[in-house]
């Protein structure tokens, strides 16, 4: 109870300190300043980020710090409930998946989700650079229609490129990705097209799945206008890049029209064969011999465009430029095979502004109270902001 008690103290102890216009209520730009205090738990992007989600999911309105409160109460006690905290994180890492809130004291809505999408390009972890080469079996017969469509695509262009046939080398690598990467961004912006004049047509929502297929598109772009500086695309390099834009676009277009199951599924099959793809020239970089062609990618400098969009550093090299690549690719795996079985209709399973809030106002949370934390019931927060006298509203949970 008492530390119950504290935790009320000292966050209250914050909204009143941030409370400039003193009208007992927390807005954006005041939220800003409560996590600025605590700048050793958030970034100062972070602490954007949450302030425009705030900002966007209430319309621009404050909440009473007495709803705050409870908002903190109602999320200590939706992720905490576990006593080890690699359990909670795991409970909030798949909390995006989830695409309802209930009585939520804090609801932020939905409205955001068709406008704010797109994932900043910044550092991957190692963890996230570690990417494991994952397969989808097929189960449906579209499933397996997409499969089979992909193997026999990945089958005619290893064959044409001869990219099976000798050792990898730098302009073998450079032919074959510059080329994908011209036909790899055609599928997303064709989906958000699609999906853009449905929402136009029915006067709907889209959920917010067209921002995230054009941050699809506009990143394999970035991936061609990235490699490109590494080698000049030849005159008959141009006129196959024209002829398959025109063909693949036109029979995408026909086909997501006709099951955008099928294309997300197929999609997520390219993807796979992608990472195997960068797998492949990773290795050969990383296992070439000193003095030759490959291994020289291990120390030069990436393109400008590369360590600028990726945050690579000054000195970041092609080899790290490579496992960003790679990172995006299985992004993309991942997200066309989740997407290609959703039901028409459905909100985003990927981008959930209310989990995403939720859990970083859990960050503030455990920097406020250390390295443990306590569950608040929100019926344990009086209109004054204090802790109720039933000792059994509150139990300590290691955060």
């Amino acid at each position: 109870m008492a530390r119950c008690a504290e935790l009320v103290r000292v966050i209250k102890a914050d909204l009143l300190e941030a409370d400039v216009n003193k009208d007992g209520k927390v807005d954006a730009e005041e939220l800003k300043i409560i996590m600025k205090k605590h700048s050793a738990a958030f970034t100062d992007r972070e602490i954007l980020h949450l302030a425009d989600l705030f900002y966007m999911g209430k319309g621009g309105a404050s909440v009473s710090h007495e709803d705050f409160l409870r908002g903190v109460a109602h999320i200590m006690n939706n992720s905490s409930n576990d006593a080890r905290e690699d359990d909670v994180e795991a409970a909030n890492a798949t909390a995006h998946r989830r695409t309802e809130q209930h009585n939520h004291p804090l609801g932020l809505g939905t409205c955001q989700t068709e406008f704010i999408h797109g994932k900043p390009r910044g550092v991957y972890t190692p963890e996230e650079l570690d990417v494991k080469l994952t397969h989808v079996e097929p189960k449906t017969l579209t499933d397996r229609a997409a499969y089979a469509a992909t193997k026999v695509v990945r089958f005619g262009f290893d064959t044409v490129s001869m990219w099976n046939f000798g050792d990898i080398t730098k302009d073998k690598v450079l032919r074959r990705v510059i080329f994908l990467e011209t036909v790899a961004a055609i599928p997303g912006f064709v989906a958000a097209m699609v999906r853009h004049f449905k929402s136009l047509r029915t006067f709907s929502r889209d959920g917010g799945m067209l921002q995230m297929f054009l941050d699809e598109a506009n990143n394999e772009r970035m991936h061609l206008l990235t490699f490109i500086r590494l080698r000049e695309a030849s005159t008959l390099m141009r006129v196959f890049v024209l002829l398959s834009q025109t063909f693949v676009g036109a029979g995408f277009l026909v086909l997501y029209v006709i099951s955008p199951a099928f294309c997300h599924r197929f999609v997520g099959y390219v993807e796979e064969e992608a990472c195997h793809t960068y797998t492949m020239i990773i290795d050969a970089v990383e296992g070439a011999e000193e003095g030759t062609e490959m291994a020289t990618w291990r120390t030069e400098r990436a393109p400008g465009i590369a360590r600028a969009y990726w945050r690579l550093g000054e000195e970041g090299t092609v080899l790290d430029m490579l496992y960003a690549i790679r990172a995006d690719e299985a992004e993309h795996r991942d997200v066309n095979h989740v997407c290609s079985g959703l039901r028409d209709g459905q909100q985003n399973p990927l981008y959930n502004p209310q989990a995403e809030f939720d859990q970083m106002l859990m960050k503030y949370v455990r920097q406020v109270m250390g390295r443990e934390a306590v569950v608040v019931e929100p019926e344990s927060v009086n209109e004054r902001g204090e802790s109720s006298s039933n000792t059994n509203r509150g139990e300590k949970v290691s955060a």
